[in-house]
């Protein structure tokens, strides 16, 4: 075969397996935009979310090789599968209940590609969850589940997608400030992955209201943060478990370029636009301060990229705001009601393209199991 037949043959199977990808979003949105214009019909918002479900678990259960962990995930299975479980429960003490998990799943026979499917499945059920309790317009929810790689997450970090599902679980106790369920709740999310208990202090932080004195401490806070955050990681470093101790000599201590930031910056500009929007205060609060700390965060990845995984966590809370201001206008002309729709829809769409160019995650393009014999070196089974 020629070397530019190659290329157009390989060039062709990635747009081929980008489409799926595409497929999906046109689909789901479709159907979604097709299914509100029966407004308050909550059995067509269930049965949605249900098709929805089962969709979105199938992408990511039948997927193969994608995500930078995949593999690692594997082998974390296989050794689970051959220990015994009180010497893992010694070994991984911070972290036990995936490795729970993973044994239960080996106990019972399956293979790894279950355990795929059951983290695949609670992810997604929790999102859709909250999606269908809380979002104003479901189907546009579910867009930017896609749009905005929570999907993405969920197809790369297994144990984070996990934690960040416990977080959403805590958004009701968030939201009403009932500081016992959402400390419970963290906790057990936390064993799954701990960087979710570095976010603990956000159920103080978000519904706070901010003052101009309060948000330019904060910006102080971060440039002196941001300029000294190397000498200051040094001085904590030997109180971190290992796993983030020794990611300073790890390709994960590279940094972002600025381009980077200019998603979260533009997402932190079309809240504080569109505030006004949100009628309930202690939700626009919430939002507003989350978009701001995705910001903030997303900042930090100029220097380490590592610490992008912690802007998830705020950043998860546009699933709900977007929905929100959008909706404020399907009492105003069809006019300014579709702008306004479009301008999120474009917001979305930019954040995927982006994501894709850049190969986010490594889940872009998708390759299936049904791609397995093809994607393994020769020799390989």
């Amino acid at each position: 075969m020629q070397p530019s037949v190659a290329l157009d043959n390989r060039t062709a199977a990635k747009q081929t397996t980008m489409s799926i990808y595409y497929l999906t979003i046109g689909i789901l949105t479709g159907l979604g935009f097709f299914l509100s214009k029966k407004r308050n019909d909550t059995a067509a918002a269930f049965s949605y979310l249900a098709v929805v479900f089962v969709v979105l678990t199938f992408l990511c259960s039948f997927r193969y090789a994608i995500g930078f962990d995949y593999f690692s995930y594997q082998d974390i299975y296989e050794l689970t599968a051959a220990a015994r479980l009180g010497c893992l429960l010694r070994s991984i003490w911070y972290e036990p209940l995936f490795f729970i998990v993973c044994k239960l799943c080996s106990l019972l026979g399956l293979p790894f590609q279950a355990l795929v499917t059951v983290v695949s499945s609670f992810v997604v059920f929790v999102a859709l969850w909250l999606i269908f309790r809380y979002s104003s317009i479901p189907w546009l929810s579910v867009y930017l589940y896609i749009t905005l790689q929570f999907l993405a997450y969920d197809m790369n970090l297994m144990r984070q997608a996990v934690a960040v599902s416990f977080f959403l679980l805590a958004y009701p106790s968030l939201k009403n400030q009932r500081l016992a369920p959402y400390t419970l709740i963290l906790f057990i999310g936390g064993l799954f992955h701990n960087s979710l208990w570095f976010v603990y202090p956000l159920y103080f932080i978000l519904p706070k209201k901010l003052s101009r004195k309060a948000a330019g401490c904060l910006l102080l806070i971060t440039l002196c943060g941001y300029v000294c955050f190397d000498p200051l990681f040094l001085l904590v470093r030997p109180v971190l478990p290992e796993k983030y101790a020794i990611y300073q000599e790890t390709y994960f201590w590279n940094s972002n370029h600025w381009e980077y930031v200019v998603l979260p910056a533009a997402y932190l500009l079309l809240i504080c636009l569109f505030q006004n929007r949100i009628q309930d205060q202690a939700k626009r609060t919430i939002y507003k301060n989350s978009a701001l700390l995705y910001c903030l965060i997303s900042v930090f990845i100029t220097k380490h990229f590592i610490l992008e995984r912690f802007a998830v966590y705020p950043f998860v809370f546009s699933l709900l705001a977007i929905p929100e201001i959008v909706s404020s206008y399907q009492s105003s002309s069809h006019k300014k009601y579709a702008c306004i729709l479009l301008l999120f829809l474009f917001y979305g769409g930019a954040a995927f393209v982006f994501a894709a160019s850049k190969g986010f995650h490594n889940v872009y393009p998708y390759v299936s199991l049904l791609d397995r014999s093809c994607s393994a070196p020769a020799g390989v089974p």
